[in-house]
């Protein structure tokens, strides 16, 4: 019983999210929930229509922060959060892998 608490008391802990992160000039926007990451169409951060919607997110909670893992179309995609209730483009990024290993890495400015 006491363990099922401890928990219960960790998943609300965790708790439900939901940020918008966006590379500069608007190139990759991203809906970032606890669950799930859609990558939005270039320069429509208001829109709701998502390219892709990925549900296959691995997460590792880091404090107040977060790491998640995900591929998309042939590439490795790592978002990674430092504080999400401090957004900061200085420690807030974006990795994308290609499948030959080229690598770019983002500074993501995100918003609640």
């Amino acid at each position: 019983m006491k363990a099922t608490l401890i928990l219960i008391s960790l998943f609300f802990q965790m708790g439900a999210f939901a940020i918008t992160c966006q590379t500069p000039r608007g190139a990759k926007v991203l809906d970032i929930k606890s669950q799930s990451v859609a990558i939005k169409q270039p320069f429509r951060i208001d829109s709701t229509r998502a390219v892709a919607s990925l549900n296959k997110v691995r997460t590792k909670i880091l404090g107040n922060g977060f790491t998640k893992v995900l591929f998309h179309k042939g590439e490795k995609h790592i978002i990674h959060v430092s504080d999400k209730e401090n957004f900061s483009n200085l420690d807030d990024y974006l990795i994308v892998r290609s499948a030959e290993g080229h690598e770019m890495t983002y500074p993501l400015e995100c918003e609640d």
